[in-house]
Order: C-alpha cells, then structure tokens, then sequence
C-alpha cells in the first residue's frame, strides 16, 4: 500500500468573523476586512502556491463574493489566471449578491458563444 502526501491545501478568505469557522474543517482561513486587503490575501496565497522552496501550496481557494464585487476585475483577473490555486466564490452570511451566478454566465457565454446559464 502507498502512502499519499498531500502538499496542497485549501484556503478561504473573507472577513475574520466569517471564515475562522472553517479552520475546524481543515480550512485555512486568511482574514480579510475589505476588497484591498482581499486582493492581497490572494496575491499572498498564489506566490507561495508558485515558489517551489514554500512548503504552503493551495489547490483551491474560496472567497466571499461580496469583496471580489468590489476590487477591480481586471486586477482581480490577473492575481487568478493560471491554473493553481483554483479561486471559488461563496456567498457571505447574508447570501449570495449574484455576482458570482453572473460571472460564471458570462464565462459560459465566452466559452459557448450564446447564453445558456
């Protein structure tokens, strides 16, 4: 039998109320009170996942819609692009604002060439 290491991990950020909750299921949570401080968390989390010396790399990394609504898409789309750490949206504790439903339709959109979400 083989043994497994998994170097990856999986990380959220939003506001320290909200996501200090998940660290009890193995979540990595990084604080985050605004937009800015967001797109920092993100930027801080996609270096160590590509510096191959860090011994902290992340597959996946949620993070509350509500702050990605607010930073500048075309930054927020550079700190994302490539394809680790993969970055889902979550609604915050007041539910979900539909960005994220509108982002994804517009990818599809991009990707179909007509609207099928």
């Amino acid at each position: 039998m083989s043994t497994t290491n998994n170097e990856y991990r999986i990380a959220i950020v939003g506001p320290a109320d909200t996501v200090s909750g998940f660290k009890a299921l193995g979540v990595e949570p990084f604080a985050a009170a605004d937009a800015e401080e967001a797109l920092e968390q993100l930027r801080h989390i996609k270096q160590q996942t590509l510096d191959p010396e860090s011994k902290q790399k992340y597959a996946i990394v949620c993070i509350i819609e509500d702050l990605v609504a607010l930073v500048d898409q075309a930054e927020y789309a550079k700190v994302v692009a490539g394809a680790l750490p993969a970055v889902v949206l979550l609604p915050g504790p007041e539910g979900s604002s539909g960005f994220a439903i509108e982002r994804l339709r517009r990818l599809a959109e991009q990707a179909v060439g007509s609207a099928i979400i």
